[in-house]
């Protein structure tokens, strides 16, 4: 038995085009002003624990990849993963690259809760080499949804960690590297309305140096029309 609501909201999230996303509540969450105006940037290393540091947004680390994007198909995925879908609108965000070196990447977006943008919707591609080391040691990618305080606000549809491994459910395989093709979720924020919200969205090679790690991300806010459980 399938309810009445989740079939609602599953229309709602399917069904929203590019040309909801340029209308968003929350000013380029989509990066369809082709910058990073309103992201924060931080990199780092992952050597013991993956931190990020250092504030800033850097070139080939934070990239936004205008559609229709050449190659269109990322050839890591056996060119199976579409970079830049027609639901992610003119721009999508590459967060990581795949080089090596132990590196992190984070992109943070913050949000002042209001009636307006309650529901937070986020697109996202992971692309993972699996070089088989220990799981801490392995590529990884995560999403949080923290308050001001920087606690988690919803441990189902706010919070997401993957690290590198076969037979990871959702994902697929290209030789050694792991990939999970795009998925969209929304996040009931209205329960948060007068608050400040903080999405997260965090990339790392493996800690050993020699593997990469990145995604795909692409974000938007629309009013919560609908109260529902699900995600």
């Amino acid at each position: 038995f399938i309810s009445t609501a989740y079939i609602l909201v599953s229309l709602l999230l399917l069904n929203t085009n590019s040309a909801t996303a340029q209308t968003t509540y929350c000013p380029n969450a989509d990066f369809e002003m082709g910058n990073f105006n309103n992201w924060l940037g931080f990199t780092g290393q992952f050597f013991q624990l993956p931190t990020v540091p250092t504030p800033g947004i850097v070139p080939g680390r934070h990239t936004i990849i205008p559609s229709p994007a050449l190659p269109a198909t990322d050839p890591n995925t056996c060119n199976n993963l579409q970079i830049t879908p027609a639901f992610v609108g003119g721009y999508v965000c590459q967060l990581g690259n795949q080089n090596t070196g132990a590196e992190t990447e984070r992109l943070t977006y913050d949000i002042q809760v209001d009636s307006n943008n309650a529901l937070f919707v986020y697109h996202y591609a992971v692309v993972l080499q699996d070089p088989n080391h220990s799981a801490p040691e392995q590529p990884n990618f995560r999403i949080e949804a923290v308050d001001s305080a920087d606690n988690p606000i919803d441990s189902i549809c706010g919070s997401y960690f993957v690290q590198s491994a076969a037979n990871i459910p959702g994902f697929q395989s290209c030789g050694t590297t792991r990939w999970k093709d795009w998925t969209t979720v929304g996040i009931n924020l209205s329960a948060h309305i007068g608050h400040l919200v903080t999405l997260k969205f965090t990339t790392a090679d493996c800690s050993q140096g020699g593997h990469y790690g990145y995604a795909y991300i692409d974000c938007y806010c629309i009013p919560m029309e609908i109260q529902t459980e699900f995600c």
